[in-house]
């Protein structure tokens, strides 16, 4: 491709994977000739308010386990710190507030598994010396022993976790801002075509995809079709057993101005054995939410491209996303309700606001893969098709580099990353399959989801109904 770049490209999604490799493709002089086209169901906004990369806030830390993860989070740190009006940090953007990152003290630990507390040491281990090699003060980065001491720096009395630290090289994003400021500057390039539709099969011609059908009948073509549809590349691409959705929960309550002037001046806090996080706010709103295991919602999709073409399309069973297009959410699930308000309790300074009333709630669908690594890979059944996916609840915080690293793996200098990133050979051990008429769900492993497995969204909402209150 470095010989002969493609005539025209054809990005399926505009969450960060499809708008950052769209931005990155207009700054690469070897696309420089190259027709740009952006497709998704945005219902006259992009990117789309149901994506994942669409909210108030966002978590930005190069708090991670793997050294990979932290490298090229300290990296994209770089650019959120930037601070002027028309950088990404700058208008409130990002607030590196600090982050308090904990866990409990595991009941059992799988033989091949990480716990939270495996992570969440790790974890330390990785920024704590990035700090030092970069010659951060050593007090940057804090160990919090015990719950007691969680709970001091928290401002709380509850049971934020068992130990963890207080990482103040952390922050975090508004997400909503920055996914306009970031399509701003993709349609101010000029180069990129951006079309609202659904897109509802990909569309193939012997071994090779080479474009998009959409619902209205038309069909956009490209040289390469990038699918980086977030949750709903599963409806689009077999993928089972590889990348999965699964819906997140988020409840917002609201707060006073004396509230917010206490909450305001907090750092997040995630306990990665329950999942449970808490952002500081910027107005009269807290957000609290769960990076969990997450919900299923198996249906049957008609039209996902099979593995190779020597396989027939067939109607198949995969989690896909229930969002704002398909109706809402009407109330969370009953476990869910609780959880959340536990983490209201635990995780803030202040008294009773477990009690009230959730002004909004909604589903964060991630496309979760079973090591917690991205996706983002050629295809090896089909000619022309790129994937870039598997987003596992972090993709945003690395949205000022993801998209060059992308264009990278497509072109074959992924390095280290592209090959966590490959297309790996799996066992077909019906993960991500209906077995016997039940959905036999993928399970993240990567020692950072609290929670439990399995859950299916529609046998939860059907449980015990959540009080007002």
């Amino acid at each position: 491709m470095e010989r002969n770049p493609p005539s025209s490209i054809l990005l399926v999604g505009s969450g960060v994977f499809g708008l950052s490799t769209a931005w990155a493709l207009t700054k690469r002089p070897l696309f420089a000739d190259t027709a740009i086209t952006v497709v998704d169901q945005a219902g006259g906004q992009f990117p789309p308010p149901d994506s994942a990369s669409v909210d108030s806030s966002r978590i930005i830390r190069a708090d991670y386990a793997d050294s990979h993860y932290t490298a090229l989070a300290t990296l994209a740190q770089q650019e959120w710190r930037r601070q002027g009006d028309d950088e990404l940090g700058g208008q409130g953007r990002y607030s590196e507030s600090g982050l308090v990152l904990t866990a409990d003290k595991p009941r059992e630990v799988k033989v091949g598994t990480r716990s939270g507390m495996d992570y969440a040491k790790e974890s330390w281990k990785n920024v704590a010396a990035y700090a030092a090699s970069n010659g951060y003060p050593a007090d940057r980065i804090q160990t919090l022993e015990s719950r007691e001491a969680l709970n001091e720096c928290l401002g709380a009395d509850g049971h934020p976790g068992d130990w963890g630290y207080f990482n103040t090289l952390s922050g975090w994003a508004d997400s909503g801002e920055g996914m306009k400021w970031l399509y701003k500057r993709v349609k101010a390039t000029g180069r990129v075509k951006f079309v609202d539709a659904k897109v509802k099969r990909l569309e193939t011609e012997r071994d090779r995809v080479v474009g998009a059908k959409l619902s209205d009948g038309s069909v956009l073509r490209g040289d390469v079709v990038l699918v980086a549809a977030g949750a709903w590349t599963g409806e689009l691409i077999d993928l089972r057993g590889r990348v999965e959705a699964t819906g997140h929960v988020l409840g917002y309550v609201d707060i006073t101005e004396e509230e917010l002037a206490v909450l305001a001046k907090r750092p997040v806090v995630l306990n990665l054995s329950s999942g449970l996080f808490i952002i500081p706010p910027r107005d009269k709103t807290l957000k609290v939410a769960r990076h969990s295991f997450g919900y299923l919602n198996p249906e049957t999709v008609t039209n996902a491209l099979p593995p190779s073409p020597s396989s027939a399309r067939a109607p198949i069973v995969v989690s896909r996303p229930a969002t704002n297009r398909d109706g809402g959410l009407s109330h969370l699930p009953h476990e869910a309700d609780v959880d959340l308000r536990r983490a209201l309790r635990d995780l803030v300074p202040i008294k009773g606001l477990e009690s009230r009333p959730w002004t909004q709630t909604r589903l964060c669908w991630y496309s979760d893969t079973k090591d917690g690594d991205w996706l983002v890979d050629w295809h090896p059944g089909w000619k022309g098709l790129f994937i870039a996916t598997g987003d596992s609840g972090h993709g945003y915080k690395f949205l000022p580099v993801l998209g060059d690293k992308v264009l990278d793996c497509l072109l074959g200098k992924g390095g280290e990353l592209g090959q966590k990133w490959a297309w790996k050979e799996i066992e077909d051990d019906g993960v991500g399959k209906e077995v016997d008429g039940k959905f036999n769900g993928l399970i993240t492993r990567d020692g950072s989801r609290g929670g439990y497995p399995g859950m299916v969204l529609q046998e939860e909402l059907k449980r015990t109904a959540v009080s007002p209150f």
